[in-house]
């Protein structure tokens, strides 16, 4: 009896690539000549030079729009061609590959999945074809994820292995304690508005609601942005799955002098 090959899967990429220079192009010609019958979608390529933090954002707040059985790969590897291992979260079905070093730490902890699997998959480095020591995206992850897309079992290339024992790093742990909330931002969107890594719903409803670092002021917890008044801050449920400072029709990041990766806290009544 013939063997029945699986349908390819859909791949989806996420780097700190940009899109000026030739390297995305390059990982999506591998794609294609590896796996020419997936279809590759680019979540983004404008994930700022070397910030796992937005990275790790961007992939937590993507793979759940995947199909089930999607292969999705992040490459911000500012360790790449060190001894940093390269691993496979498997939520549900999808397979989520990147380098060990906290690319997939909000997705592991936000993840509400029925089976979360983990695989060192480093052996992929052992490729016999030329590897180069700065371009693993390309040259290992690539056909790596090609690989999976077209049926290959993690198990077969790489040990399972405990996801409690990935990379996890300070940002991906946020200090929440009654009436106290100590996050990083995440991410600013193109209007300004601040991605926190505090999952939506994790405060409940507070009220009295202040932003005391940087010092900010009261804030609406509100549920849309036209909720609060032309030009006032809030926090919100955004659309990521994860709470915003906003500023109707304005820049919250301006208002409140933030950066990606800045420290923020909180307080309400408790």
């Amino acid at each position: 009896m013939k063997k029945e090959t699986p349908p390819p899967r859909t791949i989806g990429l996420i780097t700190d690539f940009g899109l000026s220079d030739p390297y995305v192009g390059q990982m999506r010609a591998v794609l294609a000549r590896k796996a020419p019958g997936c279809l590759v979608v680019d979540i983004s390529h404008d994930v700022a030079p070397f910030n796992v933090a937005q990275a790790a954002f961007f992939l937590a707040a993507s793979y759940e729009h995947f199909p089930a059985d999607a292969v999705i790969l992040a490459v911000v590897d500012p360790g790449v061609g060190t001894d940093r291992a390269i691993v496979g979260l498997e939520v549900d079905g999808r397979m989520l590959i990147a380098p060990d070093n906290g690319l997939l730490a909000l997705a592991q902890k936000n993840a509400w999945a029925a089976s979360i699997r983990a695989f060192d998959l480093s052996a992929a480095m052992d490729a016999p074809n030329r590897v180069s020591h700065t371009f693993h995206g390309r040259d290992v992850l690539a056909p790596l994820a090609a690989w999976l897309a077209l049926g290959g079992k993690p198990g077969e290339l790489g040990r399972e292995i405990d996801p409690e024992t990935l990379v996890s790093l300070p940002w991906s742990h946020p200090d929440i304690r009654p009436g106290r909330a100590c996050g990083h931002v995440l991410h600013i969107d193109r209007f300004g508005n601040c991605v926190l890594n505090l999952e939506a719903g994790s405060l409940g409803v507070p009220t009295g609601l202040r932003l005391t670092v940087p010092a900010g002021g009261g804030l609406t917890y509100a549920r849309t942005y036209g909720d609060m008044p032309e030009g006032g801050p809030g926090l919100l449920e955004g659309s990521q799955g994860f709470l915003e400072l906003a500023v109707n029709q304005r820049s919250a990041a301006k208002q409140f002098g933030l950066s990606m990766g800045d420290a923020i806290e909180l307080a309400w009544e408790a």
